[in-house]
């Protein structure tokens, strides 16, 4: 393919909600947080993957058609969907010693479905897939210990909905205690990594990588990424008995191949490469690449990201979290919950949102109302100083006004895969910066 030197940018959300159906929520939707509920799936590993792949190529597509400029070199498109988007019958897709891992399934997948000519400078930001390896899937749902934990969560989650004032409070308060205790003796392990198609090959900071489809893993496991309870009665994996696999994080999150868990890597470009972050949901809460683009040893002292990228199931961006340096951008796309009040959902909204100057728009399914999405874009004025934000000295993010960024917001139809595997609708698209894209850097 031709050449790039990008020198403007244009952000794409598909704000679809990611969270399960029937849902029964504890807690703060937009913060600490936890939900019974039914995950929609196909039991069949192929069909699942083609129906959301098929979902998925449907919103990209409306995006790439309503592009005045396709195949501009001069902008990147970054197309990024929630977190969440793939999943099994039983929470993650579920593979057996020596089988397939359904990361790699779903990334052939990708590769077929979005081939560079046809998607000429996207960088595409696939929705996250949890995924882990059992001997035997059904010994560990059914065991007594499973049922054990899970008995205890929906006990105190039953006590949080009857109860009111300060106890209300106390009982949430255990929930969340014992699910972090349940943490540190999982039953499964799991990965939770996002999937990445990129037309222009990426390399890391340091080393070639000429990946075209890579990964990244979160690091972070929420009260909320899995279910406390399955209301139908389903046996599937459940919060209190699932843990992330840890990562080591202490020389940095440069990428060096495209299955490594880091998230820091660079696409390409002819005048200079744009540095691309991505941070899956939680991670963003505990400031994950703020810490860890501090470590990463960058050539320059003047090298930093130009993109910091989140996508989330329960997220919005958070001062001392965005890590992207000075003229550099956030973007936020999360499949929970607006950031608006009922009412203002699809249309383009801006101000301070928990301290980020920001343009954002909301999706809420009319059918469900409790399935929600948004979309939020920020420009950042003056960069994070320090990685701790509590050291002496220690500066967070500070954002500019970006009154110049347009949003079209563009509904994506209904379909039966839509409705077998998604509980809240078809989602929209939200386009940033459509017809005028926007500077890279200042």
């Amino acid at each position: 393919m031709s050449s790039a030197a990008y020198d403007r940018v244009r952000f794409i959300g598909y704000a679809i909600p990611t969270t399960p159906a029937d849902i029964v929520a504890f807690g703060d939707q937009r913060g600490r947080g936890a939900m019974a509920g039914t995950y929609r799936a196909a039991d069949d590993l192929a069909a699942d993957v083609r129906g959301r792949a098929a979902v998925m190529r449907a919103a990209v597509d409306l995006a790439r058609d309503a592009l005045p400029d396709l195949g501009d070199p001069s902008v990147l498109n970054v197309f990024v969907a929630p977190e969440f988007f793939w999943h099994g019958p039983v929470g993650p897709y579920v593979s057996a010693p020596g089988e397939r891992d359904a990361a790699e399934i779903i990334l052939d997948v990708l590769r077929e479905l979005f081939p560079a000519p046809q998607y000429p400078h996207f960088l595409l930001v696939l929705g996250s897939v949890v995924t882990t390896e059992v001997a035997d899937i059904a010994a560990v749902v059914e065991s007594v210990d499973a049922r054990t934990r899970t008995d205890i969560v929906r006990h105190l989650g039953e006590g949080v909905q009857r109860s009111a004032g300060v106890m209300r409070g106390v009982i949430f308060d255990m929930l969340a205690d014992f699910i972090r205790s349940a943490h540190a003796y999982p039953l499964v392990r799991l990965r939770n990594r996002a999937l990445m198609i990129s037309a222009t090959p990426v390399d890391g900071i340091l080393s070639p990588l000429g990946a075209e489809a890579f990964t990244t893993q979160k690091h972070y496991d929420s009260n909320e990424d899995f279910l406390l309870w399955e209301v139908t009665g389903k046996p599937v994996i459940t919060e209190p008995m699932a843990a992330y696999a840890g990562l080591d994080l202490s020389a940095g999150d440069f990428k060096a191949h495209a299955a490594d868990p880091y998230g820091i890597f660079a696409v390409r470009g002819d005048r200079s490469p744009v540095n691309v972050a991505v941070e899956v949901c939680l991670d963003h809460a505990d400031r994950r690449l703020r810490k860890s683009s501090a470590r990463s040893p960058w050539p320059r002292p003047t090298d930093g990201l130009d993109l910091h990228l989140v996508p989330s199931c329960g997220m919005q961006l958070h001062p001392p979290a965005v890590a992207a340096r000075a003229g550099g951008w956030a973007f936020n796309c999360d499949g929970r919950y607006p950031l608006g009040n009922l009412g203002t959902e699809g249309v383009r909204r801006q101000g301070f949102v928990a301290g980020v100057e920001c343009v954002y728009a909301d999706y809420i399914d009319s059918a469900s109302p409790a399935h929600g999405a948004h979309t939020q874009l920020a420009r950042v004025r003056t960069g994070a100083r320090l990685s701790d934000e509590n050291a002496p000295g220690a500066m967070d993010a500070t954002f500019t006004p970006p009154p110049e960024v347009t949003l079209d917001i563009l509904p994506v139809p209904r379909t039966d895969d839509t409705d077998a595997l998604f509980a809240g609708g078809g989602g929209a698209v939200h386009i940033y910066g459509r017809s005028e894209p926007m500077p890279l850097r200042y």
